[in-house]
């Protein structure tokens, strides 16, 4: 009987975890700074003016004189979920730029962690390395 029941928990969290990679997470919208950090520091007020806007598969900040659009991609199956992120329009010298992060979404509340170092992805929504961008989606 208990190896019955573990098998069938462990069938249990194979398919969350299946249904969970299936899911498609929808971050299409405009959204506003609620705060940010930059290596453990409060960002300054000219990053929190910026405005952020998705589609399927792209983001562009803007803010100030500069924007940004970076090409990205999701790894649903992962915990917390996993983007990698490109530059694909900027200022002079950071076109293809590679940032590494991971994301959530609670509602209206998308939380974004990123490292511009590949090797050092944010295991954690706390800000002390790297970005941390918490964002209000607009109704």
């Amino acid at each position: 009987m208990k190896a019955f029941a573990a098998a069938v928990g462990v069938f249990v969290c194979l398919a969350l975890s299946a249904r969970a990679a299936e899911e498609k997470i929808d971050l299409s919208g405009k959204y506003t700074v609620v705060s940010g950090k930059k290596n453990g520091a409060d960002i300054d007020k000219t990053a929190k003016k910026a405005t952020y806007t998705a589609t399927a598969d792209a983001f562009t900040i803007a803010g100030g004189d500069k924007k940004f659009v970076f090409s990205y991609r999701l790894k649903p199956g992962t915990t917390p979920v996993e983007i990698d992120m490109v530059v694909a329009e900027g200022p002079d010298g950071t076109k293809g730029t590679l940032a590494v992060g991971i994301i959530e979404q609670k509602g209206d509340t998308l939380k974004l962690a990123y490292s511009l170092d590949k090797e050092k992805r944010p295991k954690d929504f706390d800000g002390s390395a790297g970005y941390l961008i918490e964002l209000k989606k607009e109704k």
